[in-house]
């Protein structure tokens, strides 16, 4: 057992044991050659136990059967880094979902850019807060056994270190489509062979060619290699005969360019995200970008602002991480190419005032993003003077207040001028604030609140000469009527204490704080008036 390992491969039977993983009926001594594994022309060590390829320590995913092919040709095996190629194998077929809820731009074949997660900071990244709050983000199970460093000197990881100014935006943007694969020992790539057919094809068993992809796949979010692998992917293996867009697609792009074209209120969107750039009828300004959105939607639509008339868009207030308004696709819009969909929304937001009718999220945002009227100072002053009166009419201290300063000395002096013979009717406690006090020869009214302020206007009839008149209770079935038969003492200052002392608890807050400055007998009439005209304010409702 002790010596140099032999040299890694692998025959048919290895295969067969490897994709069957039946290791309970395997044969020890294959499996001991398995686990033993092997060298890799570049003193590289493979081997195969439990399942998994283990390479220099580190478990991999390998395909296994394209490796067999390109160990046994003779030429253009010579200064190959098989470790480095075989683990840039491994990290490009790593795929990885979000659990954020995010608007997706490759559909269902959508993963996080292997790179971005394996372990160690890039360069001048460690102080990017995106970077740290995206990674924070990501879903368990990322490749942090994999090292930066591992990979140092590549092409496509020179192309990461030295990206500049799209730093961040390659922090943000994230997800790619897939594109390398792995499946029963074979590297494939996925590839577009008619308009909605996608399959993926084995790649040749060369280094070169499995180098040159894998570059393309690995490089930076955005880059030329990404752009130049999805043309090799969309347009490379294409059917003959067939065409990458239908001519349903075809006419809905041409609607959605003839709406484009002839609308001042569309236009292309430049910025990082792409799409369309709609302002409605409101003035509310809209990204609306085709791909992957919430409901699995086709698109996504953002609101952004408002346009003012000099014709810039005022963002939003509350723009900050804003999310994607709430655009759900009917049944009958899915039925439609993308084309013909985005047409639909794009006109609905064109009409975007009639349009809010049916979707709460819209109207949300354009009553947001409408701008306010400047407000005239006399209009501030006003409305300020309206909410200050409402406050006052709400508020329970200084209805109080008013009451027994103001209202009850009226009724008071009422009560002093009117002539002999004037009758009261003082009935019971109204629920909904009736008045329960009225006068046959004047319009004076008030309604009492608590026994307390019956027990106040007993002592103001009794002060002031009225008595019971209990033959005209009878003769009207009404009880608690009252006739004034006398008109009382000409000076009054001793009765009005006595009723007014009941009253200052009342005006006391916490039974430490006066709310009036004075006691309540100072806003009563001391002296006795006699019989004579109302006071102004005082034939009507009082309270």
């Amino acid at each position: 057992m002790g010596g140099e390992p032999p040299t890694w491969e692998i025959d048919d039977q290895d295969i067969e044991l490897i994709e069957s993983r039946d290791i309970g009926n395997a044969d020890s001594n294959r499996l001991r050659k398995l686990h033993r594994g092997g060298l890799l022309p570049d003193g590289s060590h493979l081997s195969w136990a439990d399942g998994k390829f283990v390479l220099d320590g580190i478990p991999v995913e390998l395909p296994y059967r394209g490796l067999k092919k390109i160990l046994r040709r003779k030429r253009g095996l010579e200064d190959i880094n098989w470790r480095l190629l075989l683990l840039s194998v491994s990290l490009a077929n790593k795929r990885f979902r979000t659990e954020m809820s995010r608007e997706g731009v490759h559909g269902s074949e959508e993963s996080i850019h292997p790179v971005v997660l394996i372990d160690g900071v890039p360069p001048r990244s460690g102080f990017n807060p995106w970077f740290h709050l995206r990674r924070s983000r990501y879903p368990p199970g990322h490749p942090i056994s994999y090292s930066r460093k591992w990979f140092e000197g590549t092409s496509w990881m020179d192309e990461w270190n030295k990206l500049g100014s799209e730093r961040e935006r390659a922090m943000r943007d994230d997800t790619v489509s897939t594109s390398i694969y792995i499946k029963k020992g074979r590297l494939q790539l996925r590839v577009r062979r008619s308009a909605s057919k996608w399959r993926k094809l084995e790649i040749e068993s060369h280094p070169e060619v499995w180098a040159k992809l894998l570059t393309l796949a690995l490089s930076p979010t955005h880059s030329q290699s990404q752009r130049k692998l999805r043309c090799i992917q969309q347009g490379l293996f294409v059917d003959d005969g067939s065409h990458i867009i239908s001519n349903a697609d075809i006419n809905g792009i041409k609607m959605l360019t003839g709406i484009i074209n002839e609308n001042r209120n569309v236009e292309l969107n430049n910025g990082r995200k792409g799409g369309f750039r709609v302002t409605g009828s409101s003035g509310g300004v809209y990204l609306v970008i085709p791909g992957i959105g919430g409901h699995n939607t086709r698109f996504t639509v953002r609101g952004i602002g408002h346009r003012g008339e000099d014709g810039d868009v005022q963002p939003a207030r509350l723009n900050h991480e804003r999310p994607p308004l709430c655009v759900v696709e009917t049944p009958e819009l899915r039925r439609l190419v993308i084309g013909d969909a985005l047409s639909a929304v794009i006109l609905a937001l064109i009409d975007d005032l009639k349009t809010q009718q049916h979707i709460d999220t819209l109207r949300s945002f354009i009553r947001e993003v409408q701008p306010r009227r400047v407000e005239h100072r006399d209009e501030f002053e006003h409305r300020q003077a309206e909410e200050l009166r409402y406050r006052l009419r709400n508020n329970e201290v200084h209805n109080r207040t008013r009451r027994y300063t103001e209202v009850f000395p009226r009724l008071w002096s009422v009560l002093l001028r009117l002539p002999l013979g004037e009758r009261m009717i003082f009935t019971a406690m109204h629920r909904n604030n009736n008045p329960n006090i009225t006068f046959d020869g004047c319009a004076c009214e008030i309604s009492t609140e608590s026994q307390m302020e019956r027990d106040v206007v007993y002592q103001m009839l009794e002060a002031s000469g009225w008595q019971r008149d209990r033959h005209e209770e009878v003769a009207r079935g009404t009880q608690r009527i009252y006739i004034r038969t006398g008109t009382g003492a000409e000076d009054l200052a001793n009765r009005v204490e006595e009723f007014a002392e009941i009253l200052d608890p009342e005006l006391t807050a916490n039974r430490i704080v006066r709310l009036v400055p004075r006691p309540a007998w100072t806003f009563f009439e001391r002296i006795n008036p006699g019989i004579c005209a109302l006071l102004p304010g005082t034939d009507e409702r009082l309270d």
